[in-house]
């Protein structure tokens, strides 16, 4: 796309999208190009009767191509729509237990990733998360990377207990990781990562790209495996970023 970016998205960038000023200057250069592609041909549904500005878009745009910024995953080409609520939405629920018993009922949620090409977002969360994060929240990094780990099948080799099914290297640091966290949930230990990662490994990958992008130098200090695991995958290393 050779269309030069627009000076309105550049200023959003540059005061609403608070990793980008960390970027290195080569680096926003491809998010800007990326940026592009993503919203000619992405599509944005407004539900919950949220009105979505330019500017909600650019931002969403702007930490979903963050991840792609070296490997570009075909620019999400599976990716249909994004749905943008203003704030959590219910969501019917069918689990189902060791034993076979399905339990359906409601749940309230912020985001998930629907496989058939369909990424569901909050953006209160998103908004909510943008300036003053030291948790390091991310929910875009956290739904899209569902869509990469699908797409790659990162933790497809992974069981629920968080014991490897397939031998490579990625495959034993993500399970390793997921174990880990479990455990320290058990000793009621803190850690860099949410602890919702705990739920199953799709979902330790995702808060672990969120950490990754976040907070670097606290999920290096704590999992050096694993940073090295995802500064692999994304081609990136945030360490090296300044901020």
């Amino acid at each position: 796309m050779n269309q030069p970016f627009p000076d309105r998205w550049l200023q959003i960038l540059e005061s609403s999208v608070p990793v980008y000023k960390r970027l290195p200057h080569y680096h926003r250069e491809t998010l800007q190009k990326r940026m592009q592609i993503f919203l000619s041909e992405k599509m944005f549904e407004e539900c919950g009767g949220i009105t979505l500005t330019e500017k909600m878009k650019v931002i969403i745009a702007a930490h979903a191509c963050v991840l792609i910024l070296v490997e570009t995953a075909d620019y999400y080409a599976d990716l249909q729509s994004v749905l943008v609520y203003p704030d959590d939405y219910v969501a019917p629920v069918n689990e189902m237990d060791e034993n076979g018993v399905v339990t359906e009922g409601l749940e309230h949620r912020k985001g998930e990733y629907w496989n058939m090409g369909n990424i569901v977002l909050s953006w209160a969360d998103i908004d909510r998360n943008l300036y003053d994060n030291p948790d390091g929240h991310n929910l875009v990094y956290h739904e899209f990377s569902h869509f990469l780990d699908d797409r790659y099948g990162l933790t497809a080799g992974i069981d629920i207990n968080g014991m490897p099914q397939r031998d490579d290297e990625w495959t034993h640091v993500l399970a390793k990781a997921f174990r880990r966290l479990r455990q320290k949930i058990s000793e009621n230990r803190r850690s860099s990562l949410d602890l919702y990662g705990a739920e199953s490994p799709q979902e330790l990958f995702s808060v672990a790209t969120e950490a990754f992008i976040e907070k670097p130098g606290a999920l290096h200090t704590e999992m050096p495996d694993l940073y090295k695991m995802l500064q692999e995958f994304y081609q990136l290393d945030p360490l090296r970023w300044r901020g």
